[in-house]
């Protein structure tokens, strides 16, 4: 059933720039930019697919299908969680290409375990917030992706800052012994990021359920 789901809305509900999306990883390839636009971009891509879903009537659609509003809100919290996965780990092939020749970014944090620690928590934060704020009413993506966005940009503003603290110099570095200090950031931001999904999926399908369509 889960497969089929995945299927749906990949084939039939996501929006074109999805594809392109997905690769945007790369950018950390780049010797001077702000590598957390990253995750504004995995942010981004879930956001514009519901608004593809609205013109299109894809909600609509598959709310009449055997699987009704349970379906609805399971393609769609599937679909940005495991979109923003992959997006997550092709940018970990392009992150260690990057680290053998680049070591320092003057515009931002490096791309290092701190920092996927951090863009997995402010995801975490963001998925919770934007999809069941959107699935309230079914049609207003304004004012959830706002306080989204909001939210995650605390998170990324605090990892950020925190290389430039005193004695926290090592959560910008790449160097072996400062990454396993930063081991405890991701797995808080995979536990927040796993425990986001199933929280999320029942929280949207609750608010969902009082919609009326």
């Amino acid at each position: 059933m889960t497969r089929q789901f995945l299927r749906k809305e990949y084939l039939l509900a996501a929006h074109p720039t999805t594809w392109f999306f997905v690769w945007l990883g790369a950018l950390v390839l780049a010797p001077a930019y702000p590598y957390s636009v990253v995750f504004f971009f995995a942010m981004l891509a879930p956001s514009l697919d519901l608004v593809y879903a609205k013109q299109t009537n894809d909600i609509l659609y598959t709310a009449l299908l055997p699987t009704g509003k349970a379906g609805v809100v399971r393609g769609k919290v599937l679909y940005t969680f495991t979109f923003q996965t992959v997006m997550l780990l092709l940018t970990i092939p392009w992150t260690l290409l990057r680290t053998l020749y680049i070591q320092t970014n003057p515009a931002g944090i490096n791309a290092n375990v701190a920092y996927f620690g951090f863009g997995l928590l402010a995801l975490a934060v963001f998925d919770y917030l934007f999809l069941t704020g959107f699935f309230k009413t079914g049609i207003r993506i304004g004012w959830p992706y706002f306080w989204g966005t909001l939210a995650a940009l605390i998170l990324l503003g605090v990892m950020e800052t925190l290389p430039h603290l005193p004695g926290l110099r090592w959560v910008d570095s790449v160097q072996p012994t400062a990454l396993l200090l930063q081991s405890p950031f991701l797995v808080a931001g995979l536990m927040a990021f796993t425990t986001s999904f199933f929280v999320t999926m029942r929280a949207s399908m609750q608010n969902f359920q009082r919609v009326d369509l």
